[in-house]
């Protein structure tokens, strides 16, 4: 049994502990005390003058268009927020794909990450999330490597029932995207990507929905110093403006809007033609200026003018809206 797993001495420290009514069970420090938390996850804190907090959540997501274990990073990072190059970890013979990162939360904490996804045909996927949160006042404890460590094996150890799937769910409809190391976004899940020459291209199947194609484009400006800034934001101001006024001489509809942290989002509309077929326009930059280096990542959605008008286009350029908003722009957005 999985109570008796581990050798009696190891685990005498470490009580076990499920989620969610057993569907998932692993074990925590014995001596810690449970803190309340009201979304059906656990918390503990550590005893002592500086204690550090421990955080377990379980997200089950659906998808609809079924799930691999090859694709475990769509669901171990949903936010699309990793760096470049980090690739989930897999148990031999087992639909297992774990990933384990820390990162700094302003203004003065460190975040140990691990989580694990059990991948559950033909559409669920399980994912637990352990946090280990350690403020600044806290990092000289005693025994916080050997603790980390023990996190991280105890992570590995995390037992998915076989229980059906009861507990709340995420429905998943879109896909993390990037392009060029520069841009992150999401489409949705059943869109087609292709390369063509320096461009990212996207669309669905579903007749009506377009057609999306990405370039980005960075300008550093020698050591990234504070007047380096002052150019990096200087032109990004500039080339929103000229976009918004017509890329190219365009005749159409613009506007700019400043978004959080200094990005832009400057849109563009007109209408215009392809192999003699009249199309719909619509144009999107978004921009970011930050260490002395200007990012762009320009977004054009083609569309033909008789489906223009219809639900399935309106819906496609609301949800483009909305996903071109909130891309991560600039050095650290990371291709999939």
């Amino acid at each position: 049994m999985w109570e008796d797993s581990l050798d009696s001495e190891m685990a005498a420290d470490w009580n076990p502990v499920a989620l969610r009514d057993g569907v998932v069970r692993l074990r925590v420090p014995a001596d810690w005390r449970r803190v309340s938390r009201d979304d059906g996850g656990l918390a503990y804190q550590s005893p002592g003058a500086h204690p550090v907090d421990l955080l377990i959540s379980l997200t089950t997501y659906r998808n609809p268009y079924g799930v691999r274990a090859e694709e475990a990073i769509q669901y171990l990072d949903r936010e699309n927020v990793l760096p470049h190059g980090i690739a989930p970890s897999e148990d031999d013979g087992d639909d297992r794909r774990w990933i384990a990162y820390a990162v700094a939360q302003p203004p003065d904490r460190q975040v140990f990450v691990w989580k694990v996804a059990d991948f559950r045909p033909p559409d669920h996927v399980r994912v637990v999330t352990v946090q280990l949160l350690v403020p600044d006042s806290s990092t000289e404890m005693d025994g916080l490597a050997e603790l980390i460590d023990r996190l991280g094996e105890e992570a590995a150890r995390i037992e998915f029932t076989e229980l059906p799937v009861r507990e709340p769910v995420e429905r998943v409809t879109m896909r993390n995207v990037g392009h060029g190391d520069l841009v992150r976004f999401r489409v949705p899940w059943d869109w087609s990507a292709e390369k063509d020459g320096e461009l990212a291209v996207f669309h669905g199947d579903e007749e009506g929905t377009g057609t999306l194609r990405v370039a980005v484009h960075a300008f550093s400006y020698a050591d990234g110093g504070a007047e380096d800034d002052g150019d990096a934001r200087r032109v990004l101001r500039q080339t929103a403006e000229q976009f918004a006024d017509g890329p190219d001489g365009r005749v159409g509809e613009g506007s700019v809007e400043w978004l959080d942290e200094g990005e832009v989002l400057a849109r563009f509309a007109t209408a215009g033609e392809e192999d003699g077929e009249p199309l719909r326009f619509h144009l999107w930059l978004r921009g970011s200026a930050c260490d002395g280096q200007t990012t762009l990542a320009l977004f054009s959605f083609a569309v033909t003018e008789k489906a223009h008008g219809g639900v399935t286009a309106q819906a496609t350029l609301a949800m483009l809206e909305r996903e071109i908003r909130t891309a991560i722009v600039g050095s650290g957005a990371a291709e999939e």
